[in-house]
């Protein structure tokens, strides 16, 4: 089972970025935040999508602050808010139909 106050905690930290991200920082950036994306999932596959939806907003908030100081030439971060964005719609969905 999934902590929804622990992950709360994940989300902050995996997903602020103190600083410029150059090309292999925003690289490691999006393979530790992407794990985070990860485990908010499973908040919806164990039937907690209400819990996942803030986490979902928040990782999307710091990330959009991190993508506007990254080198992503690579394209993972937009990758990975596309992964974020995506589990926030499910997320909404699955809220809403519960």
């Amino acid at each position: 089972m999934v902590d929804p106050t622990a992950l709360a905690s994940a989300v902050e930290k995996a997903f602020a970025a103190d600083t410029d991200l150059d090309y292999w920082g925003a690289i490691r950036y999006a393979e530790a935040a992407g794990q985070v994306v990860e485990t908010i999932a499973a908040l919806v596959r164990q039937g907690e999508a209400a819990h996942a939806v803030p986490l979902f907003e928040r990782a999307s908030e710091l990330l959009g602050l991190a993508q506007q100081r990254a080198d992503d030439t690579a394209g993972c971060l937009d990758d990975l808010q596309a992964r974020v964005r995506s589990g926030l719609d499910e997320a909404r969905a699955f809220s809403i139909d519960r």
